[in-house]
């Protein structure tokens, strides 16, 4: 009894092995792709941040021009160059 006990305690740590070693393959194979799916991502929203960043950019030059001309009509905002160039030569 002692020698068949001795073969299934052999056979389930051969058993168990496998398995651990199956687990361990698909655990990191797994993590391969989702490192790959993580940086794909990252470069997809780095795209995308690039592109609002650059239409805030457009809408702040937009507001700054317009700013510009309220306090021209307004009184308050300096003259434009050519207003200024215009001053200068008939001084």
């Amino acid at each position: 009894m002692s020698g068949f006990l001795q073969v299934a305690i052999g056979i389930g740590f051969i058993i168990l092995c496998g398995g651990l070693v199956n687990w361990g393959n698909m655990y990191f194979s797994g993590r391969k792709r989702r490192d790959k799916k993580s940086e794909q991502e990252e470069d997809r929203i780095v795209k995308r941040l690039e592109r609002v960043e650059q239409r805030l950019t457009e809408v702040q030059d937009v507001m700054i021009a317009l700013s510009e001309k309220i306090d021209y009509m307004d009184g308050v905002g300096a003259k434009p160059w050519n207003a200024k160039k215009a001053d200068g030569e008939k001084s």
